[in-house]
């Protein structure tokens, strides 16, 4: 029979963070899954309420521990970053106990995280409105068994049922600092395998989106050996990997940016991804894809100015 028991992490802030332990009661992995860390990135709240639901008819051996928020004071203001710090609270990981908000904040998560001795994390985000649901890996570069763990990786994307991506290449990924975001210091510092389900618009809690990401996650549970509800394919998932996540060609003028592409669709090379045009509707530059590969997502702004990506993109990871 399992067993659900309500706990709370103490944070420096006034919000504390709730965690629901669910437990077998039977010997298996440990799984973490974790949302919200991004205050508006609220598809992952409504995944941990469905989760919460379903999990005690459905969990075999095993503990999971799941956190519908990393980040409440954030998802009160509808905000991205910790009230009152600019700082990216998924660049801080592991912490410090001392220093700035987000630090001190990201030290008592992981703390928690690491106490609860984790086999397997599963970090709920969301990307755009426009884009398609995907699961993605970080890239091992701090530890020594590197395709070892990004076997594992892989393998447990491919379980969500999502199309799967690769991060940035390593030299991008380090100076994004992604190996701090909290799966890439799981993987990275803790050696332990993760997988970032992106699913859904930020802002709203979109039921069909919360819908999808819980099939992914179900989906990684089951490869975990802590459940038996394989995810079924997801609507346009895309095979035929590897692929990573790129950026797609930068605007070099100010302007209205109009897509040419939809989220979801192939690109060949040289294909047109985005105009950049006038207010009067004249074309100063048109963007075009660097690479073959299939558009991710399109950005949530029309107004641009030089620099802006005009697509999120996957191309094959060589």
């Amino acid at each position: 029979m399992t067993s659900v028991k309500y706990e709370y992490v103490d944070v420096p802030s006034a919000d504390r963070i709730p965690v629901v332990c669910l437990s077998s009661g039977h010997p298996g992995p440990a799984v973490v899954v974790t949302a919200n860390i991004h205050g508006d990135e609220t598809t992952g709240v409504g995944v941990i309420h469905n989760l919460i639901r379903v999990l005690p008819d459905l969990l075999l051996r095993g503990q999971v521990f799941l956190y519908p928020t990393l980040n409440p004071g954030g998802l009160a203001a509808n905000c991205r970053v910790l009230p009152g710090d600019s700082q990216d609270l998924n660049r801080m990981f592991p912490g410090k106990p001392r220093g700035p908000a987000a630090e001190r904040h990201a030290h008592s998560i992981w703390t928690d995280i690491q106490s609860r001795v984790p086999d397997l994390l599963i970090d709920l985000h969301t990307d755009v409105a426009g884009a398609i649901p995907y699961a993605i890996t970080d890239r091992v570069v701090r530890v020594r068994e590197r395709r070892r763990l990004t076997s594992l990786c892989s393998r447990y994307a491919v379980a969500s049922g999502l199309t799967v991506l690769r991060e940035y290449p390593k030299d991008r990924y380090l100076r994004y600092q992604l190996d701090r975001s909290l799966p890439g210091a799981m993987v990275n510092l803790a050696g332990t395998p993760a997988v970032t389900l992106e699913v859904g618009p930020r802002r709203r809690l979109d039921s069909e989106a919360a819908a999808t990401a819980t099939g992914g996650a179900l989906g990684i549970l089951t490869e975990a050996g802590v459940v038996n509800m394989p995810a079924r394919p997801c609507v346009g998932q895309k095979g035929g990997g590897p692929w990573r996540r790129d950026g797609g060609p930068r605007t070099n003028h100010t302007g209205i940016l109009v897509p040419l592409v939809r989220p979801g669709e192939d690109l060949s090379r040289g294909q047109a991804i985005a105009e950049v045009r006038t207010i009067e509707g004249g074309v100063l530059e048109t963007l075009r894809a660097r690479s073959s590969g299939f558009v991710v997502a399109l950005p949530e702004r029309t107004h641009v100015v030089p620099g802006v990506a005009s697509a999120t993109v996957a191309v094959r990871d060589r």
